[in-house]
């Protein structure tokens, strides 16, 4: 299957290990509009739902993902 994918933000990126997962013979093509060490000084955040969610997902890379990411205890995420 041919699958392009716009975005090579978190979902654009965890959908490609996903589906070449599945079956290693798709073809996958991502389309991000930046360069590959652009930065623009903000994080992404996982819940620890989240995190439960590509834990079941996939385990390998959900270990690839905890071992490199950096934890902030100490945040209050509020939602009105």
């Amino acid at each position: 299957m041919k699958i392009n994918i716009i975005g090579g933000g978190p979902a654009g990126m965890y959908f490609a290990i996903l589906m070449k997962t599945a079956d290693a013979a798709h073809n996958i093509t991502i389309y991000e509009r930046n360069g590959p060490d652009d930065t623009f000084g903000w994080g992404v955040v996982f819940s620890g739902k989240t995190l439960a969610n590509l834990r079941e997902a996939d385990e390998a890379s959900h270990a690839d993902i905890t071992r490199d990411f950096e934890a902030w205890d100490n945040v209050d995420v509020v939602h009105r």
